[in-house]
């Protein structure tokens, strides 16, 4: 374990999930010290030990100010070099850039309104679109006449899809079947504004995320995942992924993020029909993801990276990586699993468990202790809920 007493090289807010926990195993892996912030004292990475030091921020969605000024103090405290969001507090960090201003900190990411629009479906289509970059066809509907006559015209299944929205939360599918009434039910029922969602022809292929870091709209690492189960099968996160390559795809997300000029990490989400090899764009995560940790063990550090890049304005590209290698996400794949087997399947599907993967995004054996915290967060979790 880090000195605490050392100079804090890196400051890491909201990282109580794998994805934090993965950052912090990218950085600390190569020497530096990290400063690992959680919003509480369940975070999974809280109990690495290769955490130099940690801190208790505010819940950044119950009080933006509140963690802007705990983050603030921090990065006051531990004279960081460099200040990295691992999730979505990335916009509320964005959004405040200016108070960071005078603080002698690097912070890598994109400005407000590249981050917003990237991740707001409405808006990123029509960017794809304006890239070149093939999407499915979309609507944005001011009514349900408009979704109507969208179905009729598609003659197929089609998704909605909220404007701002996360994993497979805030999608819903409709057959091209489906009577007036159903949709009308959808759109009152989960409480869908016109105009801020879009409707879309759905298409099917297999589910491919590519991985990237950009230099103001530069390509300077590249990461290809295939996904090969999914914890919803309508989609969210991948439980099982495999490293591959896939060059149609790359050069897709590669046009798409140089065109907003796009600065720090992202991973764009890409349906992908093998045999006729055509693609379509999905969504961008303007952020870390959940399989970085896949990424980092195949070769590709986008955390040291994005660390090298904030201290010295650059750094040499890495397109080269593992390929063949899997990653699991245990614990989710555990609860996937385990709803196969109580609908009707046998138990031998638990051996998956143990020989399909090579590395987990969750479990480590040289640092065992941030997977069972997680366990009992959970457990504790599901608890309160009932309660």
């Amino acid at each position: 374990m880090n000195n605490q007493k050392n100079k804090i090289d890196v400051l890491l807010t909201n990282a109580w999930d794998r994805i934090g926990y993965n950052v912090l195993r990218g950085l600390a892996g190569k020497g530096l010290n990290v400063a690992l912030g959680t919003d509480n004292y369940l975070g999974m990475a809280y109990y690495s030990h290769y955490c130099a030091a940690k801190f208790i921020h505010s819940n950044y969605k119950l009080s933006e100010k509140n963690f802007i000024q705990d983050v603030i103090n921090a990065i006051q405290k531990f004279q960081a070099s460099v200040y990295i969001p691992t999730g979505e507090e990335i916009f509320a960090v964005s959004r405040n850039l200016e108070r960071f201003k005078n603080l002698n900190v690097n912070i890598p990411v994109s400005d407000i309104n590249t981050l917003e629009m990237l991740n707001n479906k409405i808006f990123s289509y029509g960017i794809a679109k304006s890239a070149e970059v093939p999407v499915p066809d979309t609507i944005v509907p001011q009514s349900l006449d408009e979704i109507i006559s969208f179905i009729k015209q598609s003659g197929r299944r089609v998704v909605i899809k909220r404007g701002w929205s996360r994993s497979a939360r805030g999608v819903f599918f409709i057959n091209g079947d489906e009577d007036e009434n159903v949709i009308r039910k959808i759109i009152s029922g989960n409480k869908l504004e016109f105009g801020k969602f879009i409707i879309q022809s759905y298409v099917s292929g297999e589910t491919y995320g590519v991985s990237l870091l950009m230099n103001h709209g530069e390509p300077r690492a590249i990461f290809t995942h295939k996904r090969l189960r999914e914890r919803i099968k309508s989609g969210g996160p991948s439980t099982l992924r495999v490293s591959t390559k896939n060059h149609l795809l790359e050069e897709y997300a590669l046009r798409l993020l140089s065109r907003v000029k796009f600065h720090g990490v992202a991973m764009i989400e890409f349906k992908y029909e093998e045999i006729k090899k055509q693609g379509w764009f999905i969504e961008v995560n303007p952020r870390f993801w959940g399989s970085v940790g896949l990424a980092i063990n195949a070769g590709v550090n986008f955390p040291y990276l994005l660390f090298q890049m904030a201290i010295d304005g650059d750094v040499e590209p890495v397109l080269s990586y593992k390929e063949g290698l899997k990653a699991k996400w245990l614990l989710g794949d555990i609860s996937v699993v385990a709803k196969n087997i109580f609908s009707d399947k046998t138990l031998s599907e638990f051996k998956k468990l143990l020989n399909e993967a090579d590395i987990y995004d969750d479990y480590y054996k040289d640092d065992k202790l941030p997977f069972y915290a997680w366990i009992y967060l959970l457990f504790r979790r599901k608890l309160v809920k009932l309660k």
